[in-house]
């Protein structure tokens, strides 16, 4: 009785283990976030702060054109892309592609996602912050 119980429970660990390590989210965007800047920034001086931002968050950022940066994120085996656009007043983090791992349907995606995503939204406003 007691070993059933006990595989029982560890089965149960387990299978709540692998839901947890496989959650999908909504997917979590920044839209229109307001740049609080100490002076008056020009174009290229937010694009500039957003591609350091993102290398000093771990994101291998490229300028597309002025006002649009991609910026790509790896980890282990997933890969993250985001589009990132933006004024002299505001800046947005869009979703535009990754790996089948990550799980992406449309409107949720692995948990992890999130996390990155944010962290790059907290770097970047930081560095704005700074101009």
């Amino acid at each position: 009785m007691q070993t059933a119980f006990r595989f029982l429970m560890c089965s149960f660990v387990a299978i709540t283990i692998a839901a947890c390590a496989s959650a999908r989210v909504p997917v979590h965007n920044f839209s229109a976030v307001p740049i609080k800047a100490k002076s008056s920034p020009t174009l290229d001086d937010v694009g500039k702060a957003i591609v350091k931002a993102g290398a000093a968050a771990g994101w291998q950022m490229s300028e597309m054109k002025p006002g649009v940066i991609l910026g790509t994120y790896k980890v282990r085996s997933h890969t993250a892309v985001v589009d990132v656009t933006y004024s002299t007043t505001a800046y947005s983090i869009a979703f535009k592609t990754g790996d089948a791992g990550l799980k992406y349907d449309g409107e949720t995606i692995h948990q992890n996602y999130n996390s990155w995503v944010e962290n790059l939204e907290l770097v970047i406003s930081s560095h704005l912050e700074a101009l």
